[in-house]
């Protein structure tokens, strides 16, 4: 009887670490962490153009390109670019407030009872998109507007 409990203890410590680590490797495998002194000049140069004032940046290598998250002004701050240093995303938190008359009109018109939080500015290319969660008693919505109000995405979490 021990050893039947050892060799199971055994198996169930196996399969612990197991799932651990393919916790990891499915939580991290797309980014990796990368030092500034070996982010590529031609990416720093761009970078820096763009946000001479950055602070705190911390460098991913993340689905091929790199990615910073720094703050400025208070304010957190994610950018991607490519290996040639072009801007391909931002995001950056935003304020509720300052949503454009559009967006504030289309939450108001679809989604009048919701309270919203955790407004995100996602710039791609040209484009603009606000990204938030919008919470109403037990209902939790994640939803994406481009800068006319209309709705790009909408789950419920």
């Amino acid at each position: 009887m021990f050893l039947f409990c050892t060799i199971k203890m055994k198996l169930l410590k196996r399969g612990l670490l197991l799932l651990a680590l393919l916790f990891f490797v499915i939580t991290g495998a797309d980014a990796q962490a990368v030092k500034q002194k070996n982010v590529p000049s031609i990416i720093l140069n761009a970078f820096q153009l763009k946000f001479p004032k950055a602070a705190d940046v911390k460098w991913e290598l993340e689905n091929g390109m790199y990615k910073a998250e720094f703050e400025l002004d208070n304010i957190d701050h994610e950018v991607w670019l490519d290996h040639s240093g072009r801007w391909k995303k931002h995001k950056q938190d935003f304020e509720e407030k300052d949503l454009p008359k559009a967006v504030k009109a289309a939450i108001q018109a679809t989604y009048k009872d919701f309270e919203v939080h955790n407004v995100e500015l996602i710039e791609e290319g040209r484009r603009k998109f606000y990204k938030m969660k919008l919470e109403r008693s037990t209902v939790n919505r994640k939803v994406i507007f481009d800068e006319h109000g209309k709705i790009i995405f909408d789950k419920e979490n």
